[in-house]
């Protein structure tokens, strides 16, 4: 189980019983491990109060300060080294001589001299299972690591936003009722996993976003763009606008996403958007031939929905259900097709 600012920034809780607390610094301003940086020290310092106050098991605590991009600090790396309580004694003595040959003392002094002269028994326990760990320029680079052996590498990226992402809602859920921010790691895992193998199939192009709020399908809704003055030509219902608010809103987000990760290019777009053009000229052109005996409006009902149920590739991929109708309404707001058979005039005589 890990947990977010329940015993410090991360608490990673192992099923033997211990526990690795972590600290988390950025260092793209200063560097949190020179030797009289106050966030070394703090850290230091907030360990040994956890420590007097028994609030950290002093028998299963172990300790990291993780810091990116790499930085490094003589101390921290003698901190670092010093793995028995004869090492730790050595290395305050050296801390104390560096301190005491200066001519000015550093701005975190009280913090300095809140270590040196805190209980040594606690102190050795600190720093014997401190480890410091600064050797990321990339703090999602060790993450990617581990999941380039198995998915294409177009979807690294993704994966890592994805579990970073859902991490954070987990604690942030937790957080919102009242509970404390502790992510059951199998389940976390588990669901990571669906998320993998669902996008790492060649011949899919799975959604990358939610349904839009409500709040969003009705301002939209409200604001009667194109496509939403189309669907009234032709009379269709309230609870089928909805859907098709829905799915546009939904299709434009999932074709930034794509893009940003990779997975689709403007070409690709292009070809895509001439392709359903293309199935809605030929539907269109069948019912004005079949169904001439019905009135604009019903025509234009049959030939969205007819594009609406298609569920053509993109470039040889299959596409989430809303991706089609979406798209459909989208060429729709440009007016790059419509459904009445009059639209172009209809849409001028409104404006």
């Amino acid at each position: 189980m890990v947990s977010l600012e329940v015993l410090d920034d991360v608490a990673v809780h192992q099923a033997d019983g211990t526990t690795i607390v972590e600290q988390c610094k950025s260092a793209t301003k200063q560097n949190p491990l020179s030797d009289w940086a106050e966030d070394l020290w703090k850290t230091l310092s907030n360990w040994l109060d956890f420590l007097e106050a028994g609030e950290l098991d002093t028998t299963t605590i172990q300790y990291r300060l993780y810091v990116t991009p790499a930085k490094f600090g003589e101390i921290a790396k003698l901190l670092h080294e010093a793995r028995t309580g004869d090492q730790v004694d050595i290395a305050v003595e050296s801390i104390k001589a560096s301190l005491a040959g200066m001519k000015k003392k550093p701005a975190c002094k009280q913090l300095v001299a809140r270590f040196l002269e805190a209980n040594p028994e606690h102190r050795r326990m600190l720093v014997s299972r401190l480890r410091v760990i600064s050797e990321d320029n990339d703090p999602v680079d060790p993450l990617r690591e581990i999941f380039k052996p198995t998915v294409s590498p177009l979807i690294v990226d993704l994966i890592c936003e994805r579990a970073i992402g859902a991490a954070k809602e987990a604690a942030d859920r937790m957080i919102r009722a009242g509970l404390p921010a502790k992510i059951n790691a199998d389940r976390f895992r588990a669901e990571l996993r669906a998320f993998i193998q669902k996008n790492n199939l060649p011949g899919l192009l799975s959604s990358l976003t939610d349904h839009p709020s409500s709040e969003a399908v009705t301002e939209v809704l409200q604001s009667r763009p194109t496509f939403v003055r189309q669907l009234e030509l032709i009379d269709i219902p309230a609870e089928d606008r909805v859907r098709a608010v829905s799915d546009y809103l939904r299709t434009a987000a999932d074709i930034s996403k794509w893009g940003e990760s990779g997975l689709i290019f403007e070409a690709n777009l292009r070809d895509w958007d001439e392709d359903l053009i293309g199935r809605y000229q030929f539907i269109a052109g069948e019912i004005s031939d079949t169904h001439a005996e019905h009135d604009g409006q019903t025509r234009g009902r049959i030939v969205y929905r007819r594009c609406a149920s298609l569920q053509p590739p993109f470039e040889g991929r299959a596409v989430p259900g809303h991706f089609v109708h979406g798209s459909f309404n989208a060429l729709s707001e440009n007016r790059r097709l419509g459904w009445h058979p009059d639209f172009s005039v209809l849409l001028e005589a409104e404006e």
